[in-house]
C-alpha cells in the first residue's frame, strides 16, 4: 500500500466515529470546513449551526451517516435567542456520541450538560477568536468570560487558532487548572487554488475582508496616491463588504484614487474570491493597532488565503502569525504609516526578483496550511485526551 493510500486509514484511527459539530455561524467560518473535513472521516456526523446574529439565517440540522447527507432541518430564529440555541442543540442531540465539538463557549455549555448526562462521551471548544473586552457592556463582558472560563476548564481539550488565545486565557484565570490546550490554525483548500506560476504583468493590490475602521484599508488607500505617482498601473481589489465601505469610497473620491480602487463587495463564493485574489500581486493586512483588538489573539484567515494564492503578504504586527509570514520570507510587517506601507508595496513592486522570492515563500508558507493538514494534525495531538 502506498503511503498515500494509507493516510486516509491512520487519518481515521485518530478521529472519534460519531461526531457532534456545533456553531454559530456568521456566512463562513472554520467549522463550516471542519463539517466538510469531517463528513468522509466518520460514521455519523451531526453538525447544528446557529445565526450569529438575530437576522443572520435559520438554526438547522444536517446529519451525516458514512458520509453521506441522510437528515436535514432548519427552524427560524426564536425570541431569547442564545437560550433558544442552547435549548434547540439540547434537543437535537438524539443518541449517544463519542465526541461533541463546539465553536464557542455558549455551545460548549451544551455539550458540558451532555457529557454529565453521558450522552457524549468527550468534548472539544474550539476557540477562534477572543478579545480581554468581548463586549463594550462590561456586565455582558463578566458574563462572556465567566462562560469561556468554565468551558475551558472543563472541556477534554480546548483547540485554539493561535496560542496567543491560550497565553491569554492563562492571565486571566491565573493557576486555575485548565483542560489541555492545542493550537488549530485556520487553513485554506490550497490544492484547489489556480495559482499562477509568476506575478500578473500589471501590478494589482489586494484586500480581502469586512470593511471595518480596526481592518485598517484607509491606509492602503491613504498611500495609493503616492503610490500610483511613482507606479501609476497600480491599482487596489477590495473583496468584502460591511459599514465602513461609504467612508472608504469617499476618502478614494477625496483623495482622487477613486478609479484605482474597484469595491468588489462581499463574494459568497469563495472559489471565486480565491480566483480573483489569484490574479493580484500583493495582498494587504494593515490592521489597527489596537491592545483589544480580536486580531491580537485570532488567526485571521484572509493572511492564509493570501498565502494560498501566492501573494506576498504586508501587514502591521497585530495578528500573532506576522512574525513568522516576515521570518519565512512570505511578507513584511510595517508600521501602521502611510508612508510606510506605499515604501515597502514600491520595493516589492520595483523589484521582479524579489517579487518572485517572495511568492515562492508565501507559497511555501501557505501549503502547511492545507485543511487536512491542519485538522489531521489537531485530531493527532488531541488523541490522548478523547479516548
Amino acid at each position: 500500500m502506498t503511503p498515500a493510500a494509507a493516510e486516509p486509514a491512520s487519518r481515521r484511527a485518530e478521529i472519534p466515529r460519531r461526531i457532534v459539530l456545533a456553531t454559530h455561524y456568521y456566512a463562513t467560518g472554520p467549522a463550516l470546513d471542519l463539517e466538510v473535513y469531517l463528513q468522509p472521516v466518520t460514521d455519523d456526523l451531526l453538525f447544528i449551526g446557529h445565526p450569529l446574529f438575530a437576522r443572520g439565517g435559520p438554526s438547522y440540522v444536517r446529519r451525516y451517516e458514512a458520509g453521506r447527507l441522510t437528515q436535514t432541518l432548519e427552524k427560524p430564529p426564536r425570541a431569547g435567542r442564545f437560550v433558544a440555541d442552547l435549548w434547540r442543540t439540547l434537543r437535537w442531540v438524539d443518541g449517544r456520541w463519542d465526541l461533541f465539538i463546539a465553536g464557542d463557549p455558549l455551545l460548549a455549555i451544551a455539550g458540558l450538560w451532555l457529557r454529565r448526562r453521558r450522552r457524549v462521551r468527550r468534548l472539544v471548544l474550539y476557540s477562534i477568536d477572543y478579545s480581554p473586552r468581548r463586549f463594550s457592556n462590561p456586565v455582558l463582558n463578566r458574563v462572556y468570560h465567566r462562560i469561556d472560563r468554565l468551558a475551558a476548564q472543563h472541556a477534554d481539550v480546548v483547540w485554539n487558532v493561535s496560542a496567543a488565545i491560550g497565553a491569554a486565557r492563562r492571565a486571566r484565570d491565573g493557576r486555575a487548572a485548565a483542560a489541555p490546550q492545542v493550537v488549530v490554525p485556520l487553513g485554506t483548500y490550497f490544492d484547489r487554488i489556480p495559482r499562477s506560476s509568476s506575478a500578473p504583468s500589471v501590478p494589482r493590490l489586494a484586500f480581502l475582508g469586512h470593511l471595518l475602521e480596526k481592518q485598517g484599508l484607509q491606509l492602503v488607500i491613504e498611500a495609493l496616491p503616492s503610490i500610483r505617482r511613482r507606479l501609476p498601473a497600480v491599482t487596489l481589489l477590495v473583496l468584502g463588504d460591511g459599514p465602513y465601505r461609504g467612508a472608504l469610497e469617499r476618502q478614494s473620491a477625496n483623495l482622487g484614487v477613486a478609479k484605482a480602487v474597484e469595491f468588489a463587495g462581499f463574494i459568497d463564493d469563495h472559489r471565486e474570491v480565491e480566483r480573483r485574489l489569484a490574479g493580484c500581486t500583493l495582498g494587504l493586512a494593515p490592521y489597527v493597532p489596537d491592545p483589544d483588538s480580536f486580531s491580537r489573539f485570532a488567526d485571521p484567515g484572509k493572511i492564509k488565503t493570501y498565502l494560498a494564492c501566492g501573494l506576498p503578504v504586508i501587514l502591521t504586527d497585530v495578528p500573532p502569525i506576522a512574525l513568522l509570514v516576515e521570518e519565512r520570507g512570505a511578507g513584511r510587517i510595517v508600521p501602521y504609516e502611510p508612508a510606510a506601507l506605499a515604501e515597502t508595496i514600491i520595493d516589492y513592486l520595483s523589484d521582479p526578483q524579489r517579487l518572485e522570492r517572495a511568492r515562492a515563500a508565501a507559497m511555501e508558507l501557505g501549503a502547511e496550511y492545507a485543511w487536512d493538514r491542519v485538522f489531521g494534525a489537531a485530531f493527532l495531538s488531541s488523541a490522548p485526551y478523547l479516548r
